[in-house]
């Protein structure tokens, strides 16, 4: 059965372990970079979520890698709140489920009311 792993900070751990969630905390990139790797070599995880805050600093090679694995499927999640307004935001919660699933899913537009 896969298994669900999140690395984020230790101040949204507990929304975490309070879902039920393996939660692992890190205080900066080096560290979640660490975890991450550690993760990667037990192959118990099948989705590996890490705040996106800290893939800036995970080895660009190790991102490569990454991108190109299929089990565990790592993807980095929004860490904390964001103020990204309206069209903004839909934008990057595509590229987010796109780099996920690897599809590009498009928003349709609202739908209008109809007139009486």
């Amino acid at each position: 059965m896969g298994r669900l792993m999140v690395i984020t900070t230790p101040e949204l751990a507990s929304g975490f372990e309070l879902a039920g969630v393996e939660t692992f905390t890190a205080e900066d990139g080096q560290q979640a970079e660490s975890i991450l790797r550690r993760l990667l070599k037990e192959r118990d995880a099948s989705l590996i979520a890490i705040d996106e805050r800290f893939m800036k600093d995970i080895n660009p090679r190790l991102q490569r890698q990454l991108e190109t694995s299929y089990q565990p499927v790592v993807m980095p999640i929004p860490g904390g709140a964001q103020a990204v307004p309206g069209e903004e935001r839909r934008r990057y919660i595509a590229s987010l489920i796109r780099k996920a699933i690897g599809f590009h899913i498009t928003f349709g537009e609202k739908a209008e009311e109809a007139e009486p």
